[in-house]
Parts: structure tokens; C-alpha cells; sequence
């Protein structure tokens, strides 16, 4: 009996660790090489979540907000991007899982002349 309550336990708690927003897929692709500067951002995460924070870093490390994100819960989160250049860029954000998690992320793109 006591060993059913642990396995039952254990499920539950191995169930929940796992429903955080991770994600699944971004427009532009990490890893990518761009020909022109992307106008928007897409993210697709495995589950609903709400952008706290996103930033852009460029190749000598400078970083800014994006002043205007989301104010919605949703699996696919899309944000107007300002103009780039061209260069070697990181996205990083903070994504507010439905569970209450904070979870971050970093996608990598080149931008060619």
C-alpha cells in the first residue's frame, strides 16, 4: 500500500515538472542566417505562457528591451522587432508558464550584408 502511494506521488510530481513552456519552435529559426532583418519575432512554446521580458544582444554585447510585448497568455507569441542590422544577434526572453514558472530562453541568428 505504501509503495502504491509513492509510485502515485511520484507520477504526479514527474507530471507537473514537465508543464512548463518550453519552447517548441521560432521564427526566425535559432541558428539561422538571414539575408534581411526579420520585422517580427515568432515563439511557439509547448504550452500557453506570457512574455515577462525580451531583449536583444548584439555581437559586442550590447543589449535593449523591446519596449512593447504581448499582454496575452497564448502558445504562440508573436513581437515587432526594431531595425537591425547586419550582424550576429541573441534573443533572450522570460516566459510565464501557466503553472507560474518562469522559464528563459535564447535564440542565436546572422544577419548578412
Amino acid at each position: 500500500m505504501r509503495a502504491a502511494w509513492f509510485c502515485a506521488l511520484a507520477l504526479l510530481l514527474g507530471g507537473s515538472a514537465q508543464a512548463h513552456a518550453h519552447l517548441e519552435r521560432s521564427v526566425p529559426a535559432d541558428g539561422s542566417v538571414l539575408h534581411a532583418p526579420p520585422a517580427r519575432l515568432v515563439l511557439l512554446f509547448s504550452e500557453p505562457g506570457r512574455l515577462t521580458a525580451l531583449w536583444i544582444e548584439d555581437a559586442a554585447g550590447t543589449r535593449r528591451s523591446v519596449a512593447t510585448l504581448p499582454d496575452v497568455s497564448a502558445r504562440e507569441l508573436t513581437v515587432t522587432l526594431p531595425a537591425l542590422a547586419p550582424g550576429r544577434y541573441a534573443i533572450g526572453w522570460r516566459v510565464l508558464s501557466a503553472d507560474g514558472h518562469v522559464m528563459p530562453g535564447r535564440i542565436r541568428f546572422t544577419i548578412t550584408k
